[in-house]
């Protein structure tokens, strides 16, 4: 998309040089200009009859203009064209003439003698401007750019360590798969990972163009490493201390430029606000915000929302927050987090998944993600959800198979993390299949139990009786011996007292073994203790 600049002045050597340095900006298209007020507002008229779109982005009013004082048409053109961002241009650049410019509705004003810099700064902000009230004031319309070109998406992160760089270079590769030229940029000027995801070694980086001030076609390819996986990458400075050369301006041109030759541009933005940073959050198409479902990234989360909103960068509801790490198990999920932050959230979630990154990170081949990947699938869906990506490069629909394959696997990536809910599922159903046979094992454990016992109960009965039978040689004191340590749960169905030979007696003891609880059945088995002693009574 083109910017349209209308320029009115009277003065033939100010419209040269004005037109002159309009044709060397990017994506700026001047017309003609316009000698006298009159004629500039009757092209407005004309424009605007013919519907919002045909109305010129900028109007520059040169403060000689006649026969109406230029603060008196830029007053007019704010009120019957409220989508047009006007720029005064004038050689009393002093603060009271600054101050009526403003009053008056100009969005900025450029000083003579005319600057390439001023001018393409003052041209750019009444541009962003006036799309930006031209996206809010048409109804049902698809947001527009906030500056002309392709699409770019900025990625930031809550906090340290929620997955920024791995969903920015996920998402640059998923654009370039869709067969759109795309460019990937690393914005965390003092510790960006970009270079080492992608194993890449190379001395141009962002620093290189702090200082350009026209940022052309070669000077961004000079600067620009294209990787083997296809997305071109302008690079952090290694030296982190070089981040601070790039300034918001610098940041906006050459942010500008990338729009204009590539039709996807994703910025990680790191978890730091910088000048550079906060003007690719402002001007994207898409600002996302990636958090995971913890307190403290949420918390996060919600403070950058909430400082963005502060510094007029980008407003809650244009911020779109995305759940990395996502577990079913998980307490804090997406719907929560929208609650908490403001922020619009995203419907694709990204699992956690940590053993299907860690060897492709170790390795600086974060390209090579595995296609059946839950994170590459997670991401890559958002990727469609962005608009990024579409039709055969979108992840395979899900099926009632193929959720419950996806739930799965997010069950195995939540346990890689130590999730365990899944197998604390299985264990429970496996332990509920086994609970017949282990009640089984315990009845026959206790069965065995009660046997034993009433061995030692038959065997200790007939060692009294035996002693009882050898004093008193009388059967009934004998019988009344052994059942005195015998429970009258225990049924004594046989008891004998014999004397095989002259000086010794042999008592034997029957018991019947009960059936789980004593007294309540008995098993048809018969335990007999044998015991014998000498006979006392017939001892010489």
């Amino acid at each position: 998309m083109v910017v349209r600049v209308v320029a009115g002045t009277g003065d033939p050597d100010a419209a040269r040089a004005l037109l002159g340095l309009l044709g060397q900006l990017p994506s700026v298209e001047p017309a003609p200009a316009v000698g006298d007020s009159t004629a500039l507002l009757e092209v407005l008229a004309r424009a605007g009859e013919a519907g919002l779109d045909e109305l010129p982005e900028v109007l520059i009013v040169h403060d000689v203009i006649g026969p109406m004082p230029a603060l008196d048409v830029i007053r007019d053109v704010a009120l019957r064209f409220p989508s047009v961002g006007v720029v005064l241009l004038t050689a009393d650049p002093s603060p009271a003439m600054l101050t009526a410019a403003m009053n008056s509705g100009a969005r900025g004003v450029a000083s003579l003698p005319l600057s390439y810099d001023d001018l393409g700064a003052r041209v750019d902000a009444a541009a962003t401007w006036a799309l930006g009230v031209r996206r809010h004031l048409t109804p049902g319309r698809t947001a527009l750019p906030a500056v002309a070109g392709g699409t770019l998406i900025a990625v930031a992160g809550a906090k340290g360590g929620v997955g920024t760089t791995v969903t920015a270079v996920q998402l640059a590769l998923a654009a370039h798969a869709a067969g759109r030229t795309t460019a990937l940029v690393d914005l965390d000027l003092q510790g960006g990972d970009v270079a080492s995801y992608l194993d890449v070694q190379f001395r141009r980086s962002m620093a290189d163009l702090a200082d350009i001030a026209d940022v052309s076609s070669r000077v961004l390819a000079d600067a620009m490493y294209v990787h083997e996986s296809g997305p071109a990458l302008l690079l952090a400075p290694a030296d982190g201390e070089r981040g601070e050369d790039v300034t918001d301006r610098s940041a906006r041109l050459v942010l500008g430029a990338l729009r204009q030759r590539y039709e996807v541009v994703v910025v990680d933005c790191g978890t730091q606000i910088t000048g550079a940073n906060a003007v690719a959050v402002e001007t994207a198409d898409t600002a996302v915000l990636v958090t995971t479902p913890d307190v403290i990234a949420v918390r996060a989360a919600k403070r950058m929302v909430r400082l963005w909103d502060r510094l007029q960068i980008r407003k809650p509801q244009d911020t779109v927050a995305v759940v990395n790490r996502w577990s079913k198990s998980t307490e804090i999920q997406p719907s929560l987090i929208a609650r908490i932050t403001g922020a619009r959230t995203a419907t694709s979630v990204i699992p956690a998944g940590f053993r299907e990154l860690q060897p492709v990170i170790d390795a600086g081949r974060l390209q090579d993600l595995d296609a059946r990947s839950t994170v590459r699938t997670g991401i890559w869906s958002l990727a469609g959800e962005l608009g990024l990506i579409s039709g055969a490069a979108l992840p395979a629909p899900r099926g009632r198979r193929q959720r419950r394959g996806a739930d799965r696997s997010a069950d195995r990536s939540s346990d890689r993390t130590g999730d365990r809910s899944g197998d604390r599922g299985q264990v429970t159903l496996e332990t509920l299949g086994m609970t017949p046979i282990i009640l089984a094992t315990l009845v026959l454990v206790w069965q065995a139990v009660l046997a034993g016992y009433t061995m030692t109960l038959a065997g200790n009965a007939a060692d009294k009786a035996a002693r009882a039978a050898a004093v008193s040689q009388g059967e009934g004191a004998a019988q009344a011996a052994a059942r005195s340590d015998v429970p009258g749960a225990w049924d004594m169905p046989d008891f004998s007292v014999d004397r095989p030979v002259d000086g010794e007696v042999k008592v034997t003891v029957g018991l019947k073994v009960p059936v789980l609880f004593p007294g309540l059945i008995d098993f048809p088995l018969t335990v007999h203790g044998t015991a014998g002693t000498v006979d006392e009574e017939t001892k010489p």
